[in-house]
């Protein structure tokens, strides 16, 4: 009888605790007055924290992940490995906790990524690479200025991202924007920057004029030290005086382009007589066009205090008033991306589903409470709840964010369990106890809350666990952003639990108890709980509620008198899980964005940037054409002279799915000679798949992927399959005669950086004096220096007795094909072929890749693995399935600390696994993929599902039922809690329906709530029919073995004293 004993001093305890001074119950009822004025205090807080709380669409979170840039203009990818990242490479690889190093070498410099672990402090991550870089920086070319160290965190984010296109001239439009766009905005409150690209600020360029700086023999290095050492201010100290001090500053800046045109560069020579100094844009490197129209983009940051949606609310409307001024006449500004839409849509979202939420929960109560005032006192704890949470997330110092609103909307549902828990049990208190006076309903309500306080308090705890392991254990993205989810639920959950036991119990004083229950149905529990009133009941009361309790305890009865074929069918229903298991496929891919197409040309070879301008216009063209049965809004491209891309935003109303658009889009697109077009994979988040190749050689690894790409373009599901490199591009090699240099009294060196000089110019100090501000000077050549070989070979290189040496005395020319650019993965070459995916899920492309990969005999020294969307999904689901593992332990080590008994917690543990079982039949029927957001449902079901069993088994312990009564104690325990358990069954299924049926996702364009909601619907609706007979058989059995167990022990124990005694 050890089960029974230590259930019974459990409730004695909570007994005793409920009647010490700390009862919140009694002391709220005690003193109402204060009671109310601390509710209503909170309410007000709560009210006043929706203004002041800030609103942002993520928390701030730093992201564990660094970029190193090191610009390198006009070199070649090789060039850029062999100098730049390779040692780079190996400094940085030096440095404890990286999880991955990428890294890519382009024509225009190196740039490495670095992802550290999420508990790595950011900040020290960054100082460290730093200091490895400058260990290593003489190991790195002299003309390589600047190592950059970038750090990422949500709160960087640009808030506004603005377009700008317009039928007038645009790319001389630096002032105009500048001055009446760009710093208007950031002389605003809560704005903390503006970038403007796409434009730039003209520069001073000394164009160099090969002929006439042969003419006058002119030597190159020469000139080019002498511009270097002018334009400069120098702080000299201070004359000083017994009286006073005199700083010294000495100046040899330009003031005027005159200035520079009359710098001497040789006897009677002037730079003015070899070169042409003007104003001028610096060279187009790049474009975009919004509309078939040049555009310009513009990003807006925030502070980092400052709310988001009022700040990007201040900033439209500025916005709209500037372009409304004549300065912008014939302008046209597009919004492209808003942060504050995401955030105003999820709170339009958290209030459209709290307000459905609430609303079915009323009728719901109201059709079981049949009475007004009670069911309106328990709904109201959800606005008191979030009101509460509101406040405590202030104080604390959080922000309402997406992940937030999520938390909070996902609590909606739950807030007014523990409410209908303890009205049910003051109702039923009352019922059994009927109040005469005041003070007899006051001990009724006291002892009503005080038999569920145990109960309520440990669903609660359960419920807030779950969430536990996610924001103590190993941290991936998935778990940090998670934790911010988990808070706003866990204070939500809390404060409903502290209105549940103060604020409606003080109400409930205040209205006659005999109302909280339908008339017809104030003496069910009774009459049920006598089984030779059983018949008579069912012939002579009609009510709906009665006959159904009345069936319920019949069929309760026969399962409890039946446990062999009770646990039989048991089993069997727990088997049948291997079915829909079987069937479900796992995928994340449940976030794409369907308002937008990304669509990459494939540029097979490098340009003049108004060569691939021009396939641009004539892809444009034909979406344009067709842009009512394509659905298009609008289309905003990118360019330059090796890549372009076109994004084109779509009408939200359209009766067509994405692949089929994408079929439709692709029947009659234009067809380039240098370039491919197709709808981009940019990472599985967004419909795209990826293998990536390793080796030593990029040469190897593109010979490698043209036999790859046909293979994998014939797996069923996959399409656009192609190699992120281009192997069409070209590039002039100058192979310097080093014996003829040295000859001429010249290195290698000193001949390349005057060919640099050349192509892609030499900046010099700035020019401080323009009235716009500070602007770059640029020492150049004659613009048709690029377009002609010829002249380049001309090149003036230097000047032996006043004769001009060229280029081509001491060069030779080789074409040669190049990269477009390397990349490396963990310190070896990689080539990476990527998909879209075409209606298969990720684990469905995952297993045909890997199939088809499998026919294939790799050289040695290279592999293959599956791109980064493959293994995030592993790893997420891995971490997940981990910490519901681990979750389920914690809640078995609660319950079984608060029940004082190692076999009850099994009994409840039990609903847990019948919910499982729910959710994969659930998504079976309703055709659902298992992603990440369904698995975070049933991290959050477990929660829930074990509320009801604790509250069953606690009710059961407080009887201290014999064990040959215990069958019978069970039954009538059941039949009093069938109520309670619908009401909050149905008030968390039905606030979840408005997110299964809806297409609302996290943030407006993050992954859906559905899998989330049919996962919690699923699982609770099952579990709840499994538990109402389940959990009472399971603890008849569990009891039974106790008592068994007992017998057999103390027999044993007799039996072994009879033998010591012999």
């Amino acid at each position: 009888m050890a089960l029974v004993i230590s259930s019974e001093s459990t409730h004695q305890r909570s007994h005793k605790m409920s009647n010490s001074k700390l009862n919140l119950t009694a002391l709220a009822i005690r003193k109402p007055v204060t009671t109310l004025m601390l509710c209503l205090t909170m309410l007000m807080m709560g009210m006043a924290a929706t203004q002041l709380l800030p609103l942002e669409k993520w928390p701030g979170i730093d992201i564990p992940e660094m970029m190193i840039s090191a610009p390198y203009q006009a070199s070649t990818p090789a060039e850029v490995e062999r100098l730049v990242t390779k040692p780079l490479e190996e400094a940085l690889a030096t440095m404890g906790g990286i999880q991955r190093l990428s890294s890519t070498s382009t024509e225009h410099g190196a740039e490495i990524g670095i992802e550290v672990e999420w508990e790595s402090s950011l900040t020290g991550k960054a100082i460290e690479a730093r200091e490895k870089i400058d260990a290593i920086r003489h190991l790195l070319p002299e003309d390589l200025q600047r190592v950059f160290v970038y750090q990422f965190s949500t709160a960087d984010m640009p808030i506004l991202t603005l377009r700008i296109s317009s039928e007038r001239e645009l790319q001389n439009s630096f002032q105009l924007l500048n001055n009446y766009l760009k710093k208007p905005l950031e002389r605003m409150q809560g704005v903390s920057k503006v970038e403007l690209y796409g434009v730039d600020q003209r520069q001073i360029s000394i164009r160099l004029l090969s002929d006439r700086v042969a003419s006058h023999n002119v030597d190159i290095l020469e000139l080019t030290q002498l511009l270097q050492s002018h334009n400069f201010t120098i702080n000299a100290g201070s004359l000083k005086s017994a009286t006073n001090s005199i700083r010294i500053s000495p100046k040899g800046e330009f003031t005027e382009l005159n200035d520079i045109r009359e710098l001497m560069v040789k006897d009677n020579v002037y730079l003015g007589d070899v070169a042409e100094v003007l104003f001028e844009q610096p060279e187009r490197v790049d474009g975009r066009h919004l509309d078939r129209s040049y555009a310009i983009g513009v990003n807006i940051f925030k502070e980092s205090s400052a709310n988001l949606v009022d700040v990007a609310g201040r900033v439209v409307i500025a916005v709209d008033e500037i372009s409304q001024s004549p300065q912008f006449s014939g302008i046209n500004i597009f919004m492209m991306e808003d942060q504050a839409k995401g955030v105003t849509d999820s709170l339009a979202d958290l209030l459209m589903a709290g307000a459905i939420g609430a609303a079915l929960s009323f009728i719901v109560l109201f059709l079981f409470l049949r009475n007004t005032t009670a069911t309106v006192l328990v709904v109201a704890s959800v606005p008191f709840s979030i009101c509460i949470t509101l406040a405590v997330m202030y104080f604390l110092g959080y922000s309402l964010n997406i992940l937030s609103m999520m938390g909070l909307l996902l609590a909606v549902g739950m807030l007014v369990d523990n409410s209908v828990v303890i009205t049910e049990s003051i109702a039923a208190e009352h019922r059994n106890n009927p109040a005469s006076t005041k003070q007899e309903k006051i001990k009724n309500i006291l002892a009503g809350v005080d038999k569920v306080s145990l109960a309520v308090m440990t669903g609660t705890l359960t419920t807030m666990i779950v969430f536990l392991p996610n924001i103590i254990g190993e941290k991936v993205e998935l778990t940090v952003f998670l934790e911010h989810v988990a808070i706003a639920i866990c204070i939500s959950l809390a404060a409903s639990l502290l209105i549940a036991k103060t604020l409606l119990p003080l109400c409930l004083s205040r209205m006659p108890l005999e109302s909280l229950t339908a008339k017809s149905s104030q003496n069910t529990a009774k009459k049920l709980a006598d089984p030779a009133t059983d018949k008579e009941l069912n012939k002579k009361d009609s009510d709906t509620t009665q006959k159904g309790s009345a069936r319920y305890k019949k069929s309760l009865a026969w399962i409890l008198a039946h446990p062999r074929i009770t646990g039989f069918c048991a089993l069997l229903i727990l088997a049948s899980s291997a079915i829909p298991m079987g069937v479900i496929t796992s995928d994340n891919n449940d976030n794409q964005d369907g308002t937008r197409l990304f669509m990459r040309y494939h540029v097979e070879g490098q340009f003049p940037v108004e060569h691939v301008e021009a396939m641009v216009n004539r892809m444009e063209d034909y979406l344009y054409k067709n842009k009512e049965e394509f659905y298009i809004e609008s289309v905003y491209s990118y360019y330059s002279g090796e890549r372009a891309s076109s994004t084109l935003l779509l009408k939200e109303s359209r009766n067509i799915s994405m692949n089929d658009l994408k079929e439709r889009i692709r029947k009659n697109l234009p067809v380039f000679a240098e370039a491919k077009p197709d709808f981009g994979w940019q990472s599985a988040k967004s419909g795209g798949v990826s293998v990536t190749l390793l080796g030593a050689s990029t040469e190897k690894l593109m010979t490698l992927s043209d036999q790859i790409v046909p293979i994998l373009s014939h797996v069923d599901g996959l399409t656009d399959v192609k190699s992120d490199v281009s192997q069409h591009q070209k590039e002039m090699v100058v192979v310097i005669d080093r014996f003829k240099a040295n000859q001429l009294g010249l290195d290698s060196k000193q001949v390349a950086q005057i060919v640099g000089t050349a192509l892609r110019g030499l900046e010099l100090r700035s020019f401080r004096h323009d009235p716009n501000g500070e602007v770059k000077i640029r020492l150049l050549y004659d613009e048709k220096l690029k377009y002609s070989l010829n002249r380049l070979k001309k090149l003036p290189i230097t000047e032996i007795d006043g004769q001009s040496i060229s280029l081509e005395s001491v060069a030779q020319f080789h074409i040669q094909p190049r990269l477009s650019a390397i990349y490396r993965e963990e310190r070896q070459t990689a080539l990476t072929i990527g998909a879209n995916m075409n209606e298969i899920t990720m684990e469905q492309a995952q297993g045909r890749i890997e199939k088809a990969m499998e026919t294939l005999n790799l050289p040695a020294g290279y592999t293959w693995k599956l791109g980064r969307g493959f293994n995030r999904q592993q790893q997420e689901q891995d971490i997940m399935l981990v910490n519901m593992l681990l979750a389920l332990a914690m809640i078995y080590i609660v319950m079984a600390a608060l029940f004082e008994s190692l076999l009850l917690p099994a009994a409840i543990i039990s609903s847990i696994l019948y919910s499982i079982v729910g959710v994969f039949w659930f998504f079976l029927l309703t055709g659902s993929s298992m992603s990440v957001m369904g698995m975070i449902g049933i991290l959050i079901l477990m929660g829930i599902v074990v509320n009801n069993g604790i509250v069953l088994i606690d009710q059961i312990n407080q009887m201290s039922p014999k064990i040959d009564e215990l069958e019978e104690v069970i039954a009538d325990i059941c039949i009093t809690r069938l109520r309670p358990v619908l009401m909050t069954v149905a008030t968390t299924v039905l606030g979840m329906v408005p997110l299964a049926l809806g297409s609302t996702q996290i943030g407006g364009d993050g992954p859906s709530y559905a899998p989330l909601a049919v996962a919690i619907i699923g699982g609770l609706t099952f579990s709840t029919v499994t538990s109402l007979y389940l959990v009472p058989w399971c603890y008849l059995m569990f009891s039974r073995l106790a008592r068994n167990s007992s017998i057999g022990f103390n027999k044993a124990n007799a039996f072994a004293k009879r033998i010591a005694k012999v």
